[in-house]
């Protein structure tokens, strides 16, 4: 212990008599510990912490699935999660939860307020492990129809909008114009990330048209596994159950399965692969910031041979120097990981920071994110390591003298042979390492922008879109409803800067309800198969507000109302589906149910992008609001400049009409579209590899110019000679950088390779762009050639300026 201390005080004295080399060295460390621990942060909190329930490695989603038709999974109907929860003895608990119809407007305190909230069984927080900190859960006969509304608060509403009052047990709510009984309080750690944004929870009480449908598919399903049952176990029984139901519903159940996935899996499934490729970048990152840091060390070891080899002389042994050395690198890693952790509390309010508000609420447990201890033990293990990795190559190398010469010669000697093809492979290495990053980057960045340049089908440009709700019993009929609608649509229409509005049940972008049909003169097809597609209601003037362009046919008019026959408008998609070539004016659609309706269809428009981005264009059945309303309004508003100008506008509009209606999720359209899972997950990876891309290249560009203005300081007197006899400026010039360009065309050649055969990894994160894109190849290429001949014509221009008497004498 007593060599180590000594060891470490001489390593400390050592570093500080050559602060500018400790500097960069902990700087450039600090930027590739302080990036991976803030990305491992997020890893830690997202992968490998489990989900904060009780015994949370229990818990499972249940799916139904379908082995033919376009949709494979689907969630539950009310009637099979009852014969779920009644036939299956694999579970502690079952319950089932929906955001359909959970969202309520808050009355009674100040200004009318849109509070997410979610509809669950009465099983649900018994099933999760949670206990409220206030009041109770819900008791079983508290869904039943009848029964005393009730309402549960998240922890964060009772904070925000009640100020923690302790009396709020009790106390009665009003709720889309009804009262509710707050029951409990829920604890600040309680995070549903499916229903990330829920602040209360409500029973379920499904619909009566829902209780008995089969083909209703509505409802999400959790369960908790008994602690003696495996997930193949409750699979197992499961299939029994679904081959049970088939055969009893074989009209809705033809082909249906069950599917059971991890819980956790489930959350944190769609992230995972983005975090492990970002990993294995930032990773990539601090494998050149060690690279570069050994070449320092190799550069400062060459001034250092003089004092190594008189340790030599009075009897130091090689082991001994390697450990006085990797004492010193390990110094430095610590220094670095110290001022890394720094780094990676900025680097962690920057990742949380690039998330939009819409992808991070489904991502609870992200919030408050912080350095833990395990990040913490994360971080001196990777500092440990790290320095052990950059110190241990240049520490043997050192060791390795000529006695007699290093004290002859002492520092002003060139390096050895083996120390000069050590120092030019670490920047081989950097380039070629950065190469990856850069390509990595350079087709993430190309797939985000070939997926924002999908054909939409409607004009994003000054496009508004904002949500309301018409619930209560004063929207209690279609009539109220309607006359709703015209009013706002008359009244907004009429504000100046608007140029059209026109109103949805469900926005592009947004996930929306479908609907099976059978074509009137067309084979039936066998129960279950038959074609389905998306439902949109949109009143008269909605496509020439999106700017939908017609096909054939019209559109909607004022007179398709509810006295006159039903029609229907589809997309190009459906009809091309149905009808191939043929003309889809007239024809009739029936859609199934206790009352089949029949539509005739009056119009084909171009395919909207209604769902996701990176999906062909769905299928898309469009009705007229005047005969089918529904009281779920998405305004779409175009204006004539910017759009969220008219926000406030809107807003007085529909508070002068209904002063207890709050107008909530008010997006452009262009947000709306960025800010798409399927975009999120390819924007958000591309703009971190973009970020670690531009870091990994100035850190290779340093380190070429670092090794090639060695390699100068070093060849002075030979360049003082070549010049003596002749060699012109520009000879040196050529010289110089023909040194460097053999190491970048090395580093890039295997870079490329590297590439090749890595980027593959990204394919299922690309979207219009291969995996071994030639365009990004040689595009990529060619920068990092560029950027690093840059760094090599300082050192070079510098060489061409050597006095020949002055480098004749250098030595």
């Amino acid at each position: 212990m007593g060599n180590i201390f000594q060891d470490l005080r001489y390593g400390i004295r050592m570093l500080a008599r050559k602060p500018a080399f400790t500097v960069v060295a902990v700087l450039t460390l600090a930027l590739g510990i302080g990036a991976n621990t803030a990305i491992f942060t997020v890893v830690d909190a997202t992968l490998i912490r489990s989900l904060p329930y009780k015994n949370s490695e229990k818990l499972v989603q249940i799916w139904e699935t379908r082995q033919a038709g376009e949709v494979t999974q689907l969630d539950a109907s009310y009637p099979d999660y009852l014969d779920w929860s009644g036939q299956s003895d694999a579970f502690e608990g079952i319950c089932g939860y929906t955001g359909w119809g959970g969202s309520f407007t808050l009355t009674g305190h100040d200004t009318p307020e849109r509070i997410e909230g979610a509809r669950v069984t009465t099983s649900f927080f018994s099933v999760l492990g949670v206990e409220p900190i206030l009041g109770r859960s819900f008791l079983p006969d508290e869904d039943r129809p009848g029964a005393e509304q009730t309402v549960i608060l998240s922890y964060a509403l009772w904070q925000r909008k009640f100020g923690a009052d302790s009396n709020i047990i009790g106390q009665r709510l009003i709720l889309d114009g009804e009262g509710y009984t707050v029951l409990a309080v829920l604890p600040r750690s309680f995070q549903f990330a499916p229903m990330g944004q829920a602040e209360l929870w409500v029973p379920l009480r499904p619909y009566l048209f829902q209780v008995n449908k089969r083909y209703m598919h509505w409802l999400d399903v959790i369960a908790r596994l008994k602690p003696d049952v495996t997930i193949e176990q409750a699979r197992a029984q499961m299939d029994t159950i679904a081959a049970r139901i088939e055969k009893e519903a074989p009209e809705s159940h033809t082909g249906a399965g069950i599917k059971i996935v991890p819980l956790h899996d489930q959350v944190v499934g769609s992230v995972r692969p983005v975090l492990i490729i970002l990993l294995c970048a930032v990773g990539l990152v601090l494998l050149i910031a060690c690279a570069n840091v050994a070449n320092l060390l190799l550069v400062r070891a060459s001034a250092r041979r003089k004092e190594i080899g008189i340790r030599m002389a009075l009897g130091a042994t090689r082991w001994r120097l390697v450990r006085q050395l990797l004492s010193e690198s390990l110094l430095l890693s610590v220094a670095g990981a110290s001022v890394g952790l720094l780094l990676a509390e900025w680097g962690i309010e920057f990742l949380i920071a690039v998330i939009p508000a819409s992808q991070l609420s489904s991502m609870p447990y992200l919030e408050g994110l912080t350095i833990n201890a395990r990040v913490f033990c994360y971080a001196g293990v990777l500092s440990l390591v790290t320095g052990i990795i950059f110190g241990l190559a240049p520490a043997w190398q050192s060791s390795r003298l000529d006695l007699q010469a290093a004290i002859k010669n002492g520092g002003r000697s060139s390096a050895g042979a083996d120390r000069k093809r050590l120092r030019s492979l670490l920047v081989v290495s950097e380039i070629a390492l950065a190469m990856v990053l850069l390509v990595g980057a350079g087709l993430m960045i190309k797939s985000t922008l070939r997926l924002l340049e999908v054909k939409l089908g409607f004009n994003p440009e000054n496009l508004m879109s904002m949500q309301l709700e018409l619930s209560g019993s004063k929207y209690s009929g279609d009539g109220r409803i309607v006359a709703f609608n015209r009013q706002l649509l008359e009244r907004l229409e009429a504000l100046p800067g608007i140029s059209s509005v026109a109103t949805i049940n469900w926005t592009p972008m947004q996930p929306g309800p479908g609907d099976m049909f059978t074509v009137e003169g067309q084979p039936s097809p066998p129960p279950g198969q038959e074609p389905g597609a998306s439902l949109r209601v949109v009143s008269s003037n909605y496509f020439r507000t999106m700017s939908v362009s017609l096909i054939q046919g019209r559109y909607f008019t004022d007179r398709d109302n509810e006295s006159s026959p039903k029609v229907l408008i589809i997309n190009n998609t459906l009809r091309n589906r149905l009808f191939g070539d043929q003309d889809a004016i007239g024809r009739r659609i029936i859609f199934g149910g206790d009352e089949p309706k029949t539509f005739e269809i009056v119009g084909v428009v171009d395919d909207e992008r209604i769902n996701a981005l990176d999906e062909e264009p769905a299928a898309v059945t469009y009705r007229p609001f005047l005969q089918e309303p529904w009281n779920k309004l998405n305004l779409v508003v175009r204006t004539k400049s910017d759009p969220e100008s008219i926000v406030s506008a809107v807003r007085s509009e529909v508070q002068a009409i209904d002063p207890d209606l709050a107008l909530y999720s008010v997006a452009t359209m262009k947000q709306l579209i960025i800010d798409t899972p399927q975009a999120f997950l390819r924007r958000y990876p591309a703009l971190l590899m973009g970020v670690f891309a531009a870091v990994a290249l100035v850190l290779a560009s340093v380190g070429i110019y670092g090794i090639i203005s060695y390699s100068v300081s070093q060849r002075t007197s030979e360049i003082g000679i070549r010049m003596a006899l002749g060699a012109q400026r520009r000879d040196i010039f050529k010289l110089i950088v023909g040194e460097g360009l053999m190491l970048i065309l090395l580093g890039i050649s295997a870079g490329l390779a590297a590439a090749i055969g890595l980027t593959r990894f990204l394919s299922s994160l690309l979207f219009g762009v291969s995996a071994t894109d030639p365009l990004t190849f040689i595009v990529i290429s060619l920068i990092l050639a560029g950027v690093a001949l840059g760094a090599c014509f300082v050192p070079a221009r510098r060489a061409t300026k050597v006095d020949p008497m002055v480098a004749l004498r250098y030595e």
